[in-house]
């Protein structure tokens, strides 16, 4: 690991006071992955907000695929100046075209009634790693983590190699980022924001085949809302499920808990899912 993910979700200040640029990275054949462009993306918005205002929500196209050899500049466009809250769009270029647009909210933290949904009863992520081990298996991860994030399945119909008919379209997983040090809160949401995206559309083609095997899967639109901060380098669990899939689209849902159970975000997204084979 070159870099943390923190680090790699960084982006440097532009040309000019709403213009950043952000280190492109190559995860193998999906390029560049989509939840890089939506967390350097919510850096670039974070960059432009005053202390000690995070963001709550985001909304994202993938319009392009990106170039694992160009740097990502990214051009913020300022559509509230608010005193407790801030609007902003953002929008990712390269080679002069649009390849993604994020629009971003945020607001000063404040203390308020709470509720929130359970979170599911699952094996932790240690006691899956033993078992995993004892019976030789080898959960290969997605190229996204890339060593930067440690994943582990709670579940165990999606290990399959071969495609097993009738499975539910679920998901559930446990994950941490990897990292020596100590991250801020707005470090924490870009993170967040990364990994919101990794395993949500594979939801949609687990009832019907096996990801990038029988089908084309891509993201197309994304979004995400944050609840409250977490310590992003402890296991979360991502609960996962997908509501439809019709017209060659997926419909995706998730929820990421801490490891005390407390919801930290919420994430819904639409994907490609066109049968190859």
């Amino acid at each position: 690991m070159e870099i943390s993910l923190a680090q790699l979700m960084a982006v440097e200040q532009g040309e000019s006071a709403d213009e950043f640029v952000g280190r492109p990275e190559d995860y193998g054949f999906i390029g560049v992955y989509g939840g890089h462009f939506v967390g350097q993306a919510l850096a670039a918005g974070l960059a432009t907000v005053d202390e000690p205002k995070l963001a709550h929500s985001m909304h994202c196209y993938f319009l392009q695929p990106g170039d694992t050899e160009a740097s990502i500049n990214y051009s913020v466009t300022r559509l509230r100046e608010g005193r407790s809250s801030d609007v902003r769009s953002v929008v990712a270029h390269q080679h002069g075209r649009a390849a993604f647009q994020m629009t971003c909210s945020f607001k000063l933290p404040e203390a308020g009634d709470e509720h929130q949904a359970e979170m599911p009863v699952v094996e932790n992520a240690e006691t899956l790693q033993r078992a995993a081990a004892a019976r030789g298996a080898n959960f290969n991860p997605p190229p996204t983590t890339k060593g930067r994030v440690e994943m582990v399945l709670a579940s165990a119909h999606f290990m399959q190699p071969e495609f097993i008919a009738g499975r539910a379209p679920e998901l559930k997983a446990w994950m941490r980022c990897i990292d020596d040090r100590k991250l801020t809160e707005r470090e924490a949401q870009t993170v967040l924001a990364f990994l919101s995206d990794g395993t949500l559309m594979f939801n949609s083609v687990i009832p019907h085949g096996l990801p990038f095997q029988t089908h084309r899967l891509t993201s197309i639109d994304h979004a995400a809302w944050f609840h409250r901060g977490c310590d992003v380098t402890q296991w979360m669990l991502f609960d996962q499920h997908s509501s439809a899939a019709a017209d060659g689209r997926g419909m995706n849902h998730g929820t990421l808990f801490d490891g005390e159970g407390k919801l930290v975000m919420t994430a819904a997204q639409e994907s490609m899912l066109r049968r190859t084979s």
